[in-house]
């Protein structure tokens, strides 16, 4: 397939790529991640670079056709060689040397075909930024960049565990802009406030605070922004400290105010709210997290990373995980002793099962699963198919006619969620 053929197809799949380390774990965060610090110590100071050469080895196994194979990817798993997405995640994979980044990007260019229009994104955090690194970045094909902000109050970065300051953050973003105009920055909202009860003097974040976040994207002209409603996820940090009682979140009611405050402040700055936690100016959608959402195939390279592909001979799908042992990971292609596979299916999904996941992804967008697309992905109606369903979530005001989210919708999400689950 030709480089304009492969921009111009509406189903090619993305490329993930995994880099777990970071300066420190977040007190939020429960991705597959950990402390460059921690690591060094357990596996040596070249962890880093052990892991890149553990990339690079499975990428030339796929590509010759070898034994290790069979041990990354189901061999009914039909291995696309055709991507318009590269996208970098972590981890902070910015934490590497940009001399790594680049030789990531030419093995895969080697490995697969990327399109020449293709969207190539990778992760950084404020404190990783520098000159030097962004311009390797983009000589090496990077033309996106997804930076972690959070927040930019420093008490608020504090509470979070992150490693960077405001000041950091907004230089960082000033040194970005110089040699990427495609930029999405990360902010949470409904961060809590940290202290021995509720009852001190620690308040969770206040409207103002967000506020300030709304005011630097527009007054920087950021693209591209994502805010994420904070979730206390099991074996984190703010797990613990929730169960000791240091935690003092903010009440629903407060948290909502903050959502409808944010959607309706970039709304009004020329922001397209095309996802539930997304915004963008008109064409600077994230191309890469849009294929999640739309049941477009993936493959996930890495650590953990997750693929999603089809599975010869029946049309069936496979949902699977890469190893999330580092030490196994490291070990994939150099020890003979190991002979187990090093991924494990997580789904096997039917057409039912396909239709099902599609119409769940689908309604995280606020346009909802486009009926015409699914008439293409499986040679059916959206509107019978889930007659019962679409009737179900219109009487309850969570979708409209035209089976776009209503603002109803948007605050209870998860009740369309489960009807397709």
């Amino acid at each position: 397939m030709a480089s304009s053929d492969l921009q111009k197809a509406p189903e090619a799949p993305g490329l993930y790529v995994h880099i777990p380390f970071c300066v420190k774990k977040c007190r939020y965060c429960d991705f597959l991640s950990f402390g460059v610090g921690d690591c060094r110590r357990r596996y040596g100071p070249d962890i880093i670079e052990r892991y890149f050469y553990a990339l690079f080895e499975q990428l030339d196994a796929v590509v010759k056709e070898t034994a290790l194979r069979d041990r990354l990817t189901p061999r009914e798993a039909e291995l696309p060689a055709c991507y318009d997405t590269v996208y970098i995640g972590g981890g902070t994979p910015g934490l590497a040397d940009a001399g790594l980044i680049a030789r990531l990007l030419e093995k895969l260019a080697t490995v697969f075909r990327i399109g020449g229009g293709a969207e190539v994104t990778l992760e950084v955090n404020p404190c990783t930024v520098s000159d030097d690194k962004l311009r390797a970045y983009r000589a090496a094909g990077v033309n996106r960049l997804s930076m972690g902000v959070q927040s930019l109050s420093g008490r608020l970065l504090n509470n979070l565990g992150r490693v960077h300051t405001a000041d950091v953050a907004r230089r960082a973003v000033d040194a970005a802009k110089k040699y990427f105009d495609n930029i999405n920055l990360d902010f949470i909202f409904g961060i809590p406030g940290i202290a021995g009860s509720c009852a001190g003097s620690a308040p969770p974040q206040s409207i103002s605070e967000l506020r300030d976040c709304l005011r630097f994207v527009v007054s920087e002209r950021i693209p591209h922004v994502s805010f994420y409603s904070l979730i206390i996820e099991p074996g984190t940090e703010f797990d613990r400290l929730q169960t000791g009682g240091e935690l003092c979140l903010p009440d629903d009611a407060d948290e909502r105010s903050m959502y409808h405050e944010l959607r309706y402040f970039l709304t009004e700055n020329g922001y397209i709210h095309y996802e539930i936690s997304n915004f963008s100016k008109p064409g600077r959608e994230s191309r890469h997290n849009l294929k999640y959402w739309d049941g477009t195939p993936y493959t996930g390279l890495g650590l953990g990373a997750v693929s999603y592909l089809p599975a010869s001979p029946n049309g069936d799908y496979l949902r699977f995980r890469q190893t999330a042992d580092l030490s196994e990971f490291l070990s994939t292609g150099s020890d003979p002793c190991v002979k187990d596979r090093g991924y494990e299916i997580q789904e096997r999904l039917d057409i039912d099962a396909r239709k099902r996941d599609y119409m769940m992804l689908g309604f995280r967008k606020l346009g909802g699963p486009d009926p015409e697309r699914y008439r293409r992905l499986f040679n059916g109606s959206m509107a019978e198919d889930f007659s019962k369903e679409l009737r179900l979530l219109k009487e309850r005001d969570l979708i409209g006619a035209d089976n776009k989210l209503t603002a109803h919708g948007l605050d209870y999400a998860n009740e369309i969620f489960m009807m397709f689950i």
